[in-house]
């Protein structure tokens, strides 16, 4: 099981999973032991999909079953079962509710936490959260279950570590509100991170969100569930990142930008501040402005608006 795209369900087969759910399964019945994206499927694992970009990932999945709606094409190259609902989103969610685990905050200094760790008062922890040497927990911090915390972290006061990411499937059927997707992963931290005050770092729905060596987030950052940052990044104040976008490393990102769900950034990439960032970023290159283009294409159209204007 990948640490990346897994989290633990009771096991239950995939026959069974089908009756509960109202579908179909087709292919072979399999027990199923996790839920996974389909990038880090494995055999036992279940996961879904409701978007047509994940195919190519689909076909490439190892995973035992996947959840789909009833005309999406299976496409070759997957060999496991699927299984066959109205609503994949809602499916997902009830499959993902069976793993729902309670919190346990901790009265004392958890197990995992390093002796030398510094944990100011005020700090709330989970029992079974890791926390790496020498790292510095400043008042009001919160970490949720599960969380990893490498070694020389700074952690400012009130930034919240693990607390479930923003999903729900819209209203349908009967169902008049929204539904939460339950959020079974964690938040993993590497070595040498700062995070700022306030900022907040949402769980994994499956898996991890991830945060690589040496990365530097300012104050009030907002960093969406699934997402995964490489060594060395910098994200400015106010930056917001939304679900299951990859930073790649040495990434920079200015103040108050806004980059959407499912997006790649690539190594080296620079991203303007006030930047809203609806695409992947190839690695290397500078992007500006809201919808953000290439700098200099953002550049020159600044000029020609301010030549129209006189």
């Amino acid at each position: 099981m990948d640490p990346l795209g897994a989290s633990p369900l009771p096991p239950r087969t995939a026959s069974a999973w089908a009756a509960d759910l109202g579908g179909v399964l087709e292919g072979p019945d399999a027990e199923l032991h996790f839920a996974c994206t389909l990038e880090s499927g494995s055999e036992g694992g279940i996961s879904f999909i409701a978007n047509p970009s994940y195919r190519k990932a689909w076909a490439q999945s190892s995973a035992s079953a996947v959840v789909a709606a009833l005309e999406t094409l299976r496409p070759e190259g997957f060999a496991g079962a699927v299984v066959r609902v109205a609503n994949p989103y809602a499916a997902w969610a009830h499959i993902l509710g069976s793993g729902i685990q309670p919190v346990a905050w901790s009265a004392e200094r958890p197990d995992g936490v390093d002796p030398s760790a510094v944990v100011h008062p005020g700090v709330h922890l989970a029992e079974n959260v890791t926390v790496g040497a020498r790292t510095v927990l400043h008042p009001g911090v919160v970490l949720y279950p599960g969380t990893v915390v490498g070694a020389d972290c700074i952690i400012h006061a009130n930034a919240v570590v693990g607390a479930d990411g923003f999903g729900f499937v819209p209203p349908h059927g009967a169902q008049p509100g929204w539904t939460k997707i339950p959020h079974l992963g964690r938040v993993r931290i590497g070595n040498g991170v700062e995070l700022g005050a306030g900022t907040c770092v949402d769980r994994a729905v499956v898996g991890e969100t991830l945060i690589g060596d040496g990365c530097k987030i300012d104050n009030l950052c907002q960093i969406g569930h699934n997402v995964r940052i490489g060594a060395h990044c910098v994200l400015a104040g106010q930056v917001g990142i939304a679900g299951s976008t990859v930073l790649e490393d040495y990434v920079v990102v200015g103040g108050q930008a806004g980059i959407a769900g499912h997006l790649r950034i690539g190594r080296g990439a620079r991203i303007g501040a006030q930047s809203g960032v609806g695409k992947s970023v190839p690695a290397g290159t500078e992007v500006l402005g809201s919808p953000a283009v290439d700098a200099r294409e953002f550049r020159r159209l600044f000029a020609a608006q301010k030549s129209a204007r006189g």
